[in-house]
């Protein structure tokens, strides 16, 4: 419940924010790992929605619709005079032995499953991850794949799972970075406004001055919104609030003249 009041206050009161100066730097920590999962929803949603929905009916049509091919010595080889493309709703699956599709003409698709002439591509929510042949060392034909397929499927929730996490972390590191860069600008910002603040207190402001910026982006990545120039308007944004917030930091007393 405290979280959320933080989180709250951080939206809309800088002078509230300043107060938060004396706060212990656990929970300034613990704070920046909830941001975090903030942040990682709207990815990790679309993410393991993009995965379940194209895995879920590719072995039906990797078994109906796709020509015969194999995969010998790190190159595909199918029964196709041009590149098969298959449309399933919103997901397209690609079979292409004549190089003229890559991992970013999958990447464009948005949400595409691409085995191309020597390497396997995934994309999901516009992330491609591709895989060469040559890495398996082995040959496969359409029957071989369609056998994995069914038992990537069974496994897929443990895989999503280890997914996400590494997502999450990865967000982590990102924004203890970013609250990091932010303190060293705050640092200024105290000088020029003869603010008694220390770095560890000019820390956790900054981490708090990162929540408007990050519930913004949170709700624009939820809605599928690309916001443009985001990574300038997300610091320009941090900034601001920062400034504001330490202005409201009482100033420091100047000592008395005497006689």
């Amino acid at each position: 419940m405290n979280v959320l009041k933080q989180l709250l206050s951080s939206l809309y009161s800088p002078k509230i924010i300043s107060t938060f100066r004396f706060q212990g730097i656990g929970k300034t920590i613990l704070y920046v790992f909830i941001l975090s999962i903030l942040s990682t929803i709207p990815a990790a949603y679309y993410l393991s929605s993009g995965l379940t929905e194209g895995l879920k009916g590719f072995d039906q049509t990797l078994k109906d619709e796709l020509p015969s091919f194999s995969i010998e010595d790190g190159k595909l080889s199918a029964e196709a005079d041009k590149p098969v493309e298959i449309k399933k709703e919103d997901f397209i699956i690609i079979l292409d032995d004549t190089a003229t599709y890559g991992e970013e003409e999958i990447k464009t698709k948005e949400n595409a499953i691409g085995i191309l002439h020597d390497r396997f591509v995934f994309a999901a929510n516009g992330q491609a991850q591709s895989y060469e042949y040559s890495l398996l060392n082995m040959s496969l034909s359409k029957q071989d794949l369609i056998e994995i397929s069914k038992q990537f499927n069974q496994l897929l929730p443990i895989f999503i799972s280890i997914l996400i996490a590494g997502i999450y972390l990865f967000s982590s590191f990102i924004k203890f970075i970013e609250v990091t860069i932010l303190a060293l600008f705050g640092l200024a910002f105290k000088n020029s406004l003869q603010r008694r603040l220390n770095f560890k207190q000019v820390w956790v402001l900054s981490a708090y001055a990162t929540t408007l910026a990050t519930v913004f982006f949170f709700i624009m990545d939820s809605l599928q919104v690309v916001v443009p120039s985001g990574f300038l308007l997300n610091w320009f944004v941090h900034l601001i609030v920062l400034y504001l917030v330490i202005k409201e930091v009482p100033a420091t007393k100047k000592p008395l003249k005497t006689a």
